[in-house]
């Protein structure tokens, strides 16, 4: 597959690629400038805004100028259009030793979030990880967040099938991906799905519409593409080093956008957003009820 340089972000830490098609922007983060960056693939400039924490996720949401941001100790609601900011509720409990981490809105409307001990200063700067502080929440309006899983490292991959009924979700520090059977009550039954591949670690996934989880592998070198019975269909060999998420989106969900990190990489185009043309079309992502 051929693989595009799109935008040469120089991004510390990208991540959080979400599309939305309503406007044909892609949007994704850098965690450690603490930005969020949005690519217009139509007339291909990029626009960025600055907070004031690390910006870890993002989702759609069903009011279409607003998107559902995970900072490091909270969640917001951000209008694209205006800049206009607004406090969704929920904090990450142990700021700020304890950060936020992966997030995805599911196929209810609700949000599910995970945390990590936190190794970004103040001013971004890198700092070491610990195992065994993160957690992984459930954030649905109107209801109190459930905690679902709890002594992990590094909370990454919130992902269904296209059936909805599989959720998969990993940590970065045990190299491991389970899988989840799942419905309008939460997650059961856990199962390792993918576990102890030798290329990096697991980071950020997205599934296809085969069903098919192409999981973002940091410090790998490439994305792996996964069967659902666990088995790997092949590896997508990219030019840097740390890749950290990837979104379906552009015409017919059939353009994977990917997110890279510079820190730890000596590469002239790490921290670069990069697309490529999927073999088969995406599933689309779910929104947030606000």
């Amino acid at each position: 597959m051929e693989i595009r340089c799109i935008a040469p972000t120089g991004d510390w830490c990208g991540e959080a690629a979400t599309w939305c098609d309503s406007d044909a922007t892609l949007y994704w983060s850098d965690v450690n400038r603490f930005l969020i960056h949005a690519l217009d693939t139509r007339s291909k400039a990029v626009k960025t805004w600055l907070f004031d924490e690390p910006v870890v996720a993002l989702s759609l949401t069903d009011n279409d100028d607003e998107l559902l941001v995970a900072l490091g100790s909270r969640l917001i609601f951000w209008n694209r259009k205006t800049d206009v900011r607004r406090d969704q509720g929920f904090r990450c409990k142990g700021w700020p030793d304890v950060r936020l981490n992966e997030g995805r809105a599911g196929p209810n409307g609700e949000f599910w979030i995970g945390s990590m001990a936190n190794n970004v200063g103040p001013n971004g700067e890198v700092m070491d990880s610990r195992p065994g502080k993160g957690e992984l929440y459930c954030i649905r309006r109107g209801h109190e967040p459930k905690l679902f899983k709890s002594e992990l490292g590094i909370s990454n991959t919130a992902a269904w099938s296209p059936d909805r009924k599989v959720f998969y979700f990993g940590d970065t520090m045990k190299n491991t991906v389970w899988a989840y059977d799942y419905d309008a009550n939460g997650i059961s039954g856990e199962r390792t799905f993918f576990s102890g591949f030798s290329r990096g670690h697991p980071d950020g996934s997205a599934t296809d519409s085969q069903g098919y989880l192409w999981n973002c592998r940091f410090g790998g070198n490439g994305i792996v593409r996964v069967a659902p019975d666990g088995k790997i269909e092949g590896v997508i060999e990219m030019p840097v080093s740390n890749i950290t998420t990837c979104a379906f989106g552009g015409e017919g969900l059939r353009t994977l956008f990917i997110t890279t990190a510079s820190i730890k990489a000596n590469q002239r185009l790490a921290g670069s957003l990069f697309a490529l043309d999927a073999v088969v079309p995406g599933a689309a992502a779910f929104r947030a009820k606000v």
